[in-house]
């Protein structure tokens, strides 16, 4: 791999938001993805945007990032995962986008399947737990009975062909991400406050937006590792995306991403 220099447009960027994410950092999830990406033949950049941790994450990917010319720290103030993101995404420099997590509970070497695809004909690739092929290892009950209601629902009102929308590893085309990303309502930038560690539902307005606007949507099937923390509650986490879902439903019952945004 040739790290991607200043002014040269790497082929991929991978954009990853973190949130006090300091024992995964120590537990070498953040080497895997650098190790991995340090592997390939293409240019690449990895961007790590820092949402406001209160541990020492931003310190140990400021080491990182001294060792890997490749890796950039962007530091937010706390707004939750979707504004991350999104500060990534927009200021990724790639000709393919795509985010996931540090604690790799999807595996960084499904890249591969994901380039492929946008390489072909997609604009919107997203990893399915729900395919033919995926795997879902070690995760608790409750939490599944919750996925898969949760996934049931958002079929119903809004994507009936998305099989799961909310395994955190998408990859988009560079012109598609931007403009989807811009287009956001519910969790545009400013509209989401956060407090402490937050699962949200931003994904499902990420692939409202690619439906209606007319981009190519591939799902390809994930391993996909439960992977233990306290960030997530299934009940709580649940009610939260219902109500955010059910305003991502009323804004599309009133028209209000029919148009595109410039």
């Amino acid at each position: 791999m040739t790290a991607a220099q200043e002014g040269e447009r790497p082929l991929l960027s991978v954009v990853i938001p973190t949130y006090n994410e300091e024992e995964n950092v120590c537990r070498g999830a953040l080497q895997e993805v650098i190790d991995y990406l340090s592997g390939r033949e293409y240019a690449s950049e990895l961007i790590i945007v820092d949402d406001g941790s209160e541990d020492a994450t931003t310190s140990l990917v400021e080491e990182a990032a001294r060792r890997s010319p490749f890796l950039s720290l962007l530091r937010s103030e706390h707004g939750g995962k979707a504004r991350a993101v999104t500060a990534g995404v927009l200021a990724a420099r790639g000709e393919y986008v795509l985010f996931t997590d540090l604690d790799q509970s999807t595996p960084i070497r499904f890249v591969q399947d994901a380039l492929r695809e946008l390489q072909a004909a997609s604009d919107v690739v997203i990893g399915s737990r729900f395919l033919k092929g995926a795997a879902r290892l070690g995760e608790p009950l409750l939490r599944n009975v919750f996925g898969r209601g949760f996934s049931l629902l958002v079929r119903a009102l809004l994507l009936p062909e998305i099989r799961d929308s909310q395994c955190g590893f998408k990859g988009f085309r560079r012109e598609a991400a931007q403009e989807i990303f811009r287009g956001m309502l519910v969790f545009g930038a400013g509209e989401q406050k956060a407090t402490g560690p937050m699962v949200t539902a931003f994904d499902v307005e990420l692939l409202l937006l690619a439906r209606k606007w007319g981009y190519r949507i591939k799902e390809i099937p994930v391993t996909w590792r439960h992977v233990a923390t306290q960030r997530v509650s299934p009940v709580r986490d649940a009610y939260r995306m219902f109500k955010q879902v059910v305003k991502v439903w009323l804004n599309n019952l009133r028209g209000r991403y029919d148009q595109r945004r410039d």
